[in-house]
């Protein structure tokens, strides 16, 4: 049985490796093919291989085809008004970080469960994220609303390093976003009174000002968006981000505490006097320890209510009736069964759980504590009880640090030095006192705004506390250390090799010294029987060897290596994906130049943070020889102030002297990079039409050349003619807008290669039908940022090698 359950559990995690998802009538024959491998006993552990993919096919089926089995064409949603009803399934959260009970809050963001659509009911229900600006009323849990809205298809910023909000979305089975129009005005059907959605106003009025304040509903109700950018900043340098998420350690206290108190209370309480006879004789002859099993679980259960049953709560929900469940059944169970049975459940009621870090970092932990156990069990064993629950402690903590290294880097490329010493004390203090605080907290709404104040108080009080010790370890200079995907790699390779040691060892040290050993002993005699001649040629052998590494780790310069032909210097361009705006990064070794920054939008989102400082950090760039600004747009600019505050820019050239640039982009103001040649085309001078003002800069190795054209209009194509020449790739003036890429322009540039930067559906069109017409004339290969995702384009001596993201970096059906 424990082998066809983690077979199933690899089907699963195989199929997030499938480019596409099959259509249903080659999942329906692979579900014939299942039934018969199960019945044949030699290949059943293979039936629950392609049983745990087909399950995960099947829900990606359902979910990419959710518009269509409701009969509707995914191109008809966008660019039109759609009636929506249906009801709101969580807490509106408002763009600063408040929530719709919060007067001072104007834009909510909410999950929509549509049942409606244009009046007609649809044969499944689907979820919309909305956003309502400036709400008249305050949307609620449980509440039924009609809302005229504009809306989309699900839909996400696709490049390396940055976050995929796609497959966030996906997580959360939203299949499309959009926002609520005021015209007509929104229809409150029906007032649901729902617990949570009360409990939580009259909470959050009830908060102390501060904001450690912030952490209460997070440990309470499990709503973390209160939460300011510099708190989880804190979080994350300390490496204590995973407290702020009701999950096994929150839901284990509650049980685990609650048992004990029931316990105690059914010991030791009269129950004749207190309780009806016919209630108290039951009680008393029945056995205590399972009553009091069966109250726990129950009040863990509202817990996890509380918190809205979210992903971490449903599976520590899970492995915690697995557990007492089974005990209470009188039946035993090893760990491994325990933990593969837990994983089969939580597959089969939501196997998008998968795409979430989370689940990952929690089924690695509760791995990397039960080995933790296995192989330093004998430790904790030794001494009295004090000692006993201390050395435990440090083990553990010390082994997770360890060994969720590489699985934090991966998620995050990111490692917290601090995390050892931030939750060696905030674990067993926040189990101790803060938890156990706030859900009191909580609780007590049942009873009294003043008895639930009194808690809260004193919840607020420990997590200053503890808030004081976190802020000044994270605020030290080692606590955090950014990695590039490189970087990524070497920690995880390492800690493959400590696992291995600590794991995958003989039962003793012995064992390791004997191997060591006798390998010295084969390669001591081995070596005596070698002869001169063999013994020269394995070391001319090794010399080349080292040679030819080392020149390989020096061949990244721009001179080129002694003994070759001089050649093209490898140079790579990245078109990142920024929505409808633009962002180009000129990379050649360890030094790269930025063409403009993408937008900075009033809710708070910004590109440069979103998609280029995390690929920067991906590539291993700690800054940038220069940030050159095309123009003044948002779009192009608005990302600008972040970058500065944040990386290490040596130089800024902009026209407009609003962003303080160092230089300006003129006509002949040309300049040599790192063996490229930028030469500035346009403008002539600087007459304030933004557009017009665009820095056009051809970039060029020699051989092959770049066009970075900004948003210029048909009348300055005209005016460049005379300027133009060649080039090879050719970034589209304004997205692709009708008024630029003029016949006589394109022909001038003769491209083959056409990249527009624009956003999904944007509401211009852009790329217009009758722009790409007449790229189509040339023959250029034409590609667009929200298809593809971010662009990589190789120069060398080979020519011109463009990757685009969603096809081949990050081909896999579940971000795209």
């Amino acid at each position: 049985m424990d082998w066809w359950l983690l077979s199933f559990f690899l089907g699963a995690i195989l199929s997030l490796f499938l480019p596409i998802v099959p259509a249903l009538f080659y999942l329906s024959l692979f579900f014939i093919t299942v039934i018969g491998l199960y019945y044949d006993k030699r290949l059943r552990n293979v039936s629950g291989l392609l049983f745990g993919l087909l399950w995960m096919m099947l829900h990606a089926y359902l979910y990419q085809n959710s518009w269509q089995l409701n009969n509707i064409k995914t191109n008809t949603l966008a660019g039109k008004t759609q009636l929506l009803q249906g009801e709101v399934v969580n807490l509106p959260v408002n763009s600063s970080g408040g929530y719709a009970g919060d007067n001072k809050q104007d834009i909510s963001r909410f999950n929509f469960r549509v049942d409606r659509l244009n009046q007609k009911p649809l044969n499944l229900s689907v979820i919309v994220r909305l956003r309502w600006d400036q709400a008249k009323v305050k949307p609620e849990l449980g509440q039924k609303y009609r809302f005229a809205v504009r809306m989309k298809p699900a839909h996400g910023l696709a490049n390396s390093g940055g976050f995929s909000y796609q497959t966030w979305l996906r997580y959360k089975h939203i299949v499309a976003t959009g926002y609520v129009l005021d015209e007509p005005e929104p229809v409150l059907l029906t007032d649901n009174f729902v617990v949570r959605q009360q409990l939580y106003n009259r909470y959050v009025r009830l908060l102390p000002p501060g904001p450690v304040s912030a952490l209460l509903p997070a440990l309470s109700f499990g709503e973390r968006s209160r939460i300011s950018q510099d708190m989880w900043q804190v979080l994350q340098r300390s490496g204590t981000s995973h407290l702020m998420a009701i999950s096994g350690l929150h839901l284990g206290l509650v049980a685990t505490g609650s048992f004990f108190a029931i316990l105690w209370l059914l010991r030791n309480l009269p129950l004749t006097l207190l309780l009806p006879q016919k209630l108290a004789l039951p009680l008393m002859s029945a056995n205590l320890n399972k009553l009091a099993i069966g109250i726990s679980l129950l009040i863990t259960l509202f817990y996890a209510y509380l918190a809205g049953f979210s992903l971490p709560t449903q599976r520590a929900l899970v492995m915690l009736f697995l557990y007492w469940g089974i005990r209470l059944a009188g039946g035993k169970l090893t760990l491994r069964r325990w933990l593969l049975i837990a994983l089969f459940i939580l597959t089969l009621l939501d196997p998008f759980s998968l795409f979430s870090a989370s689940f990952w970092l929690s089924v690695y932990a509760v791995s990397c504590i039960f080995l933790l156990l296995w192989r330093f069990g004998d430790v904790f064993y030794l001494g009295d009880k004090r000692v006993k629950v201390i050395k435990s402690l440090l083990v553990i903590q010390l082994g997770l640090t360890l060994f969720m290294m590489p699985v934090t880097a991966l998620f995050f490329h990111q490692v917290s030095l601090a995390s050892f010493l931030a939750n060696i004390i905030a674990v067993p203090y926040m189990s101790l006192i803060c938890i156990p605080l706030s859900l009191l907290s909580a609780l007590s709404l049942f009873f009294s705004d003043a008895l639930a104040s009194f808690f809260i108080a004193l919840a607020w009080q420990s997590l200053e506390f503890l808030w004081a010790y976190l802020a000044w370890l994270s605020g030290q200079d080692w606590a955090l250390i950014d990695l590039s995907q490189s970087q990524v790699y070497y920690l995880c390779v390492i800690l493959a090799l400590i696992s291995c040691g600590c794991f995958l060892s003989p039962s003793s040290w012995g064992g390791w010294r004997l191997l060591a050993g006798q390998c010295y002993c084969f390669l001591q005699r081995g070596i005596l029987r070698l002869t001169r001649m063999q013994a020269a040629g394995l070391l001319v052998l090794a010399g080349l060897f080292i040679t030819g590494f080392s020149l390989s780790g020096l061949n990244t310069g721009s001179q080129p290596v002694r003994g070759r032909e001089p050649g093209i210097i490898p140079w790579q361009v990245y078109v990142l994906d920024v929505g409808q705006g633009l962002a180009v990064i000129i990379q050649k070794g360890k030094h790269a130049i930025l063409y403009d920054t993408g937008a900075a939008y009033p809710g708070g989102f910004n590109l440069a943070q979103s998609v280029i400082l995390p690929f920067l950090q991906y590539q291993g760039l700690s800054g940038l020889d220069k940030v050159i600004i095309s123009h003044s747009d948002n779009d192009h600019a608005g990302g600008l102030p972040l970058l500065k505050s944040s990386i290490v820019i040596n130089e800024i050239l902009a026209n407009d002297p609003v962003l303080e640039g160092r230089g300006i982009c003129l006509q002949g103001h040309d300049f040599n990079w790192q063996g490229l040649h930028f030469a500035m085309l346009w403008p002539p001078d600087i007459k304030g039409e933004a557009n017009d003002d665009s820095c056009v800069i051809r970039v060029s190795d020699g051989v092959h050349s770049l066009l970075l054209t900004g948003d210029i209009s048909r009348k300055v194509e005209s005016q460049l003619l005379s300027h133009l020449g060649h080039s090879q790739v050719l970034i589209a003036p304004h997205h692709g807008s009708k008024s630029s890429s003029r016949q006589e322009f394109i022909n001038r540039v003769s491209p083959r290669y056409v990249i527009f930067s624009a956003g999904y559906l944007n509401r211009w069109q852009m790329p217009s039908e009758e722009v790409l017409a007449r790229y189509q004339k040339v023959e250029a290969k034409v590609f667009t940022t929200a298809a593809s995702g971010m662009l990589k384009l190789d120069f060398s001596d080979s020519g011109i090698h463009i990757q685009q993201y969603r096809q081949d970096l990050w081909p896999f059906w579940f971000a795209n």
